[in-house]
């Protein structure tokens, strides 16, 4: 989770504009969702994000392979930020329909991501208009993102192109799972799990990457 408060200003600017989507008279319109009612009573839903399709802006301090986004945006280059990495999107339901905003907010540990595989904490804010703002806390894993993906394209210049599929949540949650922390509007109270699901079919050191990230919710209501 961001430990520090230049991260946490960051997140909080974050939801604020985004949560003005959600007042009358600026749009907040609420697309009923795609959920699952399961036995025990909570609800399954599934949200995507495609990339770079979805892709609104992208920061970090320079330790990830692949530039920050757009133009202009800022870099991360204090101290204390320099580890961090920003990602905000799109987020989508299983219909494809664009259904709100993600802001993905991540440091990342000392060590080489690309020689091994190496966890770290992972918040998400989802800003779905008209339903409310949901926060969830991971811990992910680089698993072989590095050696199978990214360090083939640097060492050749060579675009990666193919078809993984990969879990990158380990926790903190029991079973390997992530936290549903709670939220507003229609999500207050809600506890439960996650799991991000990463389906990756393309890596450019100009573009990133490219394909399709999935969070799995389960979230218990109150």
């Amino acid at each position: 989770m961001w430990r520090t408060a230049g991260i946490t200003a960051l997140a909080g600017a974050i939801a604020t504009v985004t949560a003005l989507f959600m007042l009358p008279g600026f749009g907040g319109t609420r697309i009923p969702p795609i959920e699952t009612v399961n036995a025990d009573g909570s609800r399954s839903e599934t949200l995507h994000i495609l990339l770079p399709e979805d892709g609104i802006a992208v920061t970090h301090g320079g330790n990830v392979p692949f530039p920050a986004a757009p133009p202009g945006v800022a870099i991360f280059t204090e101290d204390a930020l320099k580890r961090g990495f920003a990602l905000l999107v799109r987020v989508r339901d299983a219909e494809g329909r664009a259904v709100g905003l993600a802001a993905e907010l991540e440091v990342h540990p000392q060590g080489d991501m690309l020689a091994e595989s190496l966890e770290w904490d992972t918040d998400w804010i989802l800003v779905l208009p008209g339903r409310g703002i949901l926060t969830l806390q991971q811990v992910e894993h680089s698993n072989e993102l590095g050696p199978r993906v990214i360090n083939p394209t640097l060492a050749t210049g060579q675009d990666w192109v193919g078809d993984w599929t990969v879990q990158t949540t380990v926790g903190p949650g029991p079973g390997g799972r992530g936290v549903i922390l709670g939220g507003s509007g229609e999500f207050t109270g809600s506890t439960g799990s996650f799991v991000e699901v990463d389906h990756l079919t393309r890596f450019s050191a100009t573009m990133g990457l490219a394909g399709k990230v999935e969070l799995q919710l389960q979230r218990k209501v109150p």
